[in-house]
């Protein structure tokens, strides 16, 4: 963490104190208006995103709110992995505040650091029954 992050970010928890100082002085903090969209559906990715204030929703094609995104949560993930276009829009829903990690640290990272997949994964599974659950 840092004076522009002092949202814990649960996944850069498992990475040392110094790999994670070090992702922290890559990362750019932006800031987003209630009502402004963050990314769009299709768009190249080209950040991995901490939510560290506000809150955002997250929409599809075809499925009006699908998510919500709240301090501590990340974003954007799929597109750096996959390495294709956005697959959601993410909105703010009021102001909200990112940490912006560049898709060459993020993919770096992952590799070097296999602890941090393993932890991205997990949260993934957890997004993902997050979702079932919401949807019945």
């Amino acid at each position: 963490m840092d004076s522009h992050s002092p949202v814990p970010i649960p996944l850069l928890s498992v990475l040392s104190p110094k790999v994670r100082a070090k992702v922290l002085a890559y990362a750019k903090h932006q800031t987003y208006k209630a009502g402004e969209i963050v990314v769009r559906e299709g768009d190249p990715g080209m950040h991995l995103y901490f939510v560290t204030g506000g809150h955002a929703r997250v929409e599809q094609a075809g499925q009006s709110w699908i998510g919500r995104l709240e301090p501590g949560d990340f974003f954007g993930e799929l597109a750096l992995i996959e390495e294709h276009g956005r697959t959601a829009t993410v909105v703010a829903e009021d102001d909200l505040t990112c940490m912006l990690v560049p898709a060459w640290e993020f993919r770096a990272l992952l590799k070097e650091h296999p602890q941090l997949a393993f932890e991205l994964l997990h949260a993934l599974i957890a997004r993902l029954h997050r979702r079932e659950h919401h949807a019945r």
